[in-house]
C-alpha cells in the first residue's frame, strides 16, 4: 500500500481529478463566473452571430448592431471555417474542445522553461488553467475568452522556441513568423492581450536576430495591425459604437480619455494580489527570508508609505457607498463580493477594503523582485484606470500564466509547493462555484 502512495501516483491523481472535474463542469452546466448560463453573455453572442449568419462579411463587421469588446475575428473565423457555428449546442462543444488545448500548450511551455522538472509536476502543473472559474465559463458556454489565451499561449512557446534557435536561420524563422502572428492574434481575440503583444515584441526587439530581421519583425507587426485600425477609425474607437454607447463610463474613444477610474489602482492591487500570493511560497528564497529582505530594504519604507498615501487620498476624495454600492453593482474583485458578504455595516466594509489594499499592496512588492516584472504588472494598473466595470476575469488567468511563463522572479518547483498552489486555485473555483449558484 505504502508503494502505491507515492508523490508521483499522488500527483497523477490530482492530475486525473482536475481533468475529470474540467468534463464534470461541462456537463453539469457549471456557470462558477458569472457569465455563464442561457441568460448569461452569450445572449448577445448569439446577437452577433445572427448578424453574421444574415450578412455578408464586410457588411457584418460594421454592422450597427454589432456588440462586444472585441474585434469581429471571432465571427468571421467561425462562419468561415466552424460548421457548428449556427447551432448554439454544438457550438459550445467545438468551444469546450478547443479549450482543452490551453494546458498542452501550458505543458509545453513549462517543459522547455523547467528542463530539470519532473515531468509529472510540469504535467500538473499545465492543468492550473482548468482551475480558473473564468477559463472554465467561457469553455462551457462558448463566450469569447478562450480564443486569445490560448492564442496567447502558443506565441510564447513559439517565442521561447524562436529565442532558443536563434542560430538555426530555418527554424528561427519560421517560429518567429509564428510568434508574431499569434501574438497579434491575439490582439484580435481580446484587447487586454496586447500586453502578450509587447512582451514578444520587446522579447524579439532584444534578441540577438539581426537588424534586418528586426525591421522585418516591426514592419509585419504593423501589417497585422493595419485591419485593427481600420476598425478603430471606422468606429471611432476601439470597440464597435454600439458598446460605446451602452459603456460611457469606459475610455473606449478618445473623448473619454480624462475619465480616469482612480480608485480602480487599489481593487486592481487586490486581484493581482489575490494571483500572486500562492506565488510567493514558490519562489526559490524562504518565504520568512523574503519578508526579511523586504524590511531591510531601503525601499521598504517608501513601499509602506504609498499605499497609505493612496488610501487616504481615496478616503478623502471618493465616496465609499457611492463608488461600490450605488455606481457598481457587479465588479471590483473577490476582495470586495468578500467584503459584501461579511459586513453589512458600510464603515466596516470600508475599513476591511483599505486593509486589504494595503496588504495586496505588500504582497505584489513581495514578489516582484526585478525592472521587467514592474513594467508588466504596470499594464494592468495603467488600463483599469480606464475600464469599467472591473471584473476580475480581466486579469485571471492571465496573471497566471504570466508568473508561470513570462515572470522574471524565480520559483522553486517542487510536489509540496504545486500541491499548494493547486489547493490554491481549487478552493478559489469551490468559493465561486458556491457564491454564484446562491445569487444567479
Amino acid at each position: 500500500m505504502n508503494k502505491f502512495i507515492t508523490k508521483r501516483n499522488i500527483t497523477y491523481l490530482i492530475f486525473s481529478l482536475i481533468i475529470f472535474s474540467f468534463f464534470q463542469g461541462f456537463y453539469y452546466d457549471e456557470n462558477s463566473a458569472g457569465a455563464g448560463g442561457y441568460n448569461g453573455d452569450i445572449t448577445w453572442i448569439l446577437n452577433n452571430i445572427e448578424i453574421f449568419k444574415n450578412n455578408k462579411i464586410q457588411d457584418a463587421i460594421l454592422h450597427d448592431d454589432l456588440f462586444g469588446n472585441r474585434s469581429p475575428l471571432i465571427y468571421i473565423i467561425n462562419k468561415i471555417f466552424n460548421p457548428f457555428f449556427y447551432e448554439y449546442e454544438n457550438y459550445r462543444i467545438t468551444i469546450f474542445i478547443y479549450s482543452l488545448t490551453g494546458p498542452i500548450f501550458i505543458y509545453f511551455c513549462l517543459k522547455n522553461r523547467y528542463s530539470k522538472t519532473n515531468n509529472e509536476l510540469i504535467i500538473l502543473l499545465s492543468s492550473i488553467i482548468l482551475l480558473s472559474p473564468y477559463y472554465r465559463t467561457s469553455a462551457y458556454w462558448a463566450l469569447n475568452e478562450n480564443y486569445g489565451l490560448v492564442t496567447s499561449l502558443i506565441s510564447l512557446l513559439f517565442l521561447n522556441l524562436c529565442l532558443e534557435n536563434i542560430k538555426i536561420i530555418k527554424k528561427r524563422n519560421i517560429f518567429l513568423f509564428f510568434t508574431i502572428f499569434f501574438s497579434s492574434l491575439s490582439v484580435y481575440f481580446d484587447l487586454k492581450l496586447i500586453i502578450i503583444t509587447i512582451i514578444c515584441f520587446f522579447y524579439l526587439m532584444n534578441s540577438k536576430i539581426e537588424f534586418r530581421l528586426k525591421s522585418y519583425t516591426f514592419l509585419i507587426y504593423l501589417t497585422f495591425g493595419i485591419p485593427y485600425l481600420y476598425l478603430i477609425l471606422e468606429w471611432n474607437g476601439i470597440v464597435p459604437p454600439r458598446t460605446q454607447a451602452a459603456n460611457v463610463n469606459t475610455a473606449t474613444n478618445l473623448s473619454r480619455l480624462a475619465d480616469l477610474h482612480v480608485y480602480h489602482l487599489g481593487y486592481v492591487s487586490t486581484i493581482i494580489g489575490f494571483y500572486l500570493f500562492p506565488f510567493l511560497f514558490l519562489k526559490e528564497k524562504n518565504f520568512f527570508q523574503i519578508i526579511n529582505n523586504f524590511f531591510r530594504s531601503k525601499w521598504s519604507l517608501l513601499v509602506l508609505i504609498i499605499p497609505i498615501l493612496y488610501v487616504l487620498y481615496i478616503y478623502l476624495s471618493i465616496e465609499f457607498q457611492s463608488y461600490t454600492v450605488d455606481d457598481y453593482w457587479i465588479g471590483l474583485g473577490v476582495v470586495n463580493k468578500t467584503a459584501n458578504i461579511l459586513f453589512n455595516d458600510i464603515y466596516k466594509k470600508e475599513i476591511f477594503t483599505y486593509f486589504i489594499f494595503f496588504l495586496s499592496w505588500i504582497v505584489i512588492c513581495l514578489y516582484v523582485d526585478n525592472l521587467i516584472d514592474i513594467l508588466i504588472l504596470s499594464f494592468f494598473f495603467v488600463i483599469s484606470l480606464f475600464l469599467w466595470p472591473l471584473m476580475q476575469e480581466y486579469f485571471d488567468p492571465i496573471i497566471v500564466i504570466l508568473c508561470l511563463m513570462i515572470f522574471k522572479t524565480k520559483m522553486k518547483l517542487d510536489y509540496y509547493n504545486i500541491y499548494f498552489l493547486i489547493f490554491y486555485f481549487a478552493i478559489f473555483l469551490a468559493i465561486a462555484n458556491v457564491y454564484y449558484s446562491k445569487i444567479i
